[in-house]
């Protein structure tokens, strides 16, 4: 991901640009994310479910919305998919 209109001497831009890179070296079939082209603050996320549990066969789409202060603050992540367990 090439981000010209970030600043990339901001530490949680220069974090999360090395997250992305980490991330797409080790795709998953059980999982993927990425950030918005244009906010990398803002990462949609698909987890599928689980072998052997409930959840099993079912794909979850979520976000993760990172503060200005990440790493130094958690993200906020929103599952978006109803499963009959977790709220939306």
């Amino acid at each position: 991901m090439d981000s010209p209109q970030f600043n990339m001497n901001n530490p949680a831009v220069k974090r999360i640009m090395r997250e992305v890179r980490e991330f797409q070296r080790s795709k998953s079939s059980q999982c993927d994310a990425a950030p918005l082209e244009d906010n990398i603050f803002e990462w949609h996320f698909t987890i599928r479910g689980a072998e052997g549990t409930d959840f099993s066969g079912g794909i979850y789409h979520g976000r993760i919305l990172l503060p200005a202060e990440y790493p130094m603050k958690p993200p906020n992540i929103v599952l978006l998919t109803p499963n009959g367990r977790f709220e939306v």
